[in-house]
C-alpha cells in the first residue's frame, strides 16, 4: 500500500515501534521549590513524536538523559553549556507514570541571575492529586 504513511509540516511520522504520547494542552505551574525555596514557573508543551522530555532553561535545551545528569546531594540535576536543571526526578516520574513520551518543560525562574533552577513542587502535588485532570486527552503520534 503506497502512500499509506504520508509527513506534512503539521505531523510528522516516524516509525518508532510504538505509538507515543504527549499532553494535549499546555499545563503551567508556578510553585516554591523545595530545597531552595525560590520560586519558579514551569511550563509543560506537547511535543512531536520522537523528540523526547527536555528542559529549556534561560534558552537552552536541556534533554532529560542520563548523559546529563550531575552529581548533586539530595535531588537530581541535569546540565547542559552551564544552565541546569534540579529535582526533577519528581517531574520525570510522573510524566513515566501518566505515560508522557514526548513534552517541552520550559523553568522559568523568579531569579534573573540564577544560572541553575530547582522545579516547584507545587507542581508536582497538583499534577498528583489532580492527575494532570483535563491535560491527559493525549495527542497520539
Amino acid at each position: 500500500m503506497t502512500g499509506a504513511f504520508k509527513s506534512s509540516t503539521l505531523i510528522s511520522w516516524k516509525s518508532l515501534g510504538k505509538l507515543q504520547q504527549t499532553v494535549a494542552k499546555c499545563i503551567e505551574r508556578t510553585g516554591k521549590a523545595l530545597h531552595s525555596g525560590k520560586i519558579a514557573t514551569v511550563k509543560i508543551s506537547p511535543e512531536f513524536a520522537g523528540e523526547g522530555r527536555y528542559f529549556v532553561y534561560r534558552s537552552k535545551l536541556i534533554p532529560a538523559s542520563i548523559d546529563f545528569a550531575d552529581d548533586s546531594p539530595l535531588c537530581t540535576t541535569l546540565c547542559k553549556d552551564g544552565k541546569s536543571v534540579r529535582t526533577v526526578e519528581h517531574l520525570l516520574s510522573s510524566l513515566e507514570a501518566a505515560g508522557v513520551d514526548n513534552c517541552r518543560i520550559e523553568i522559568i525562574s523568579s531569579d534573573s541571575e540564577d544560572k541553575s533552577v530547582e522545579v516547584g513542587i507545587i507542581f508536582f502535588f497538583q499534577m498528583y492529586v489532580y492527575n494532570f485532570k483535563g491535560y491527559l486527552g493525549f495527542s497520539r503520534f
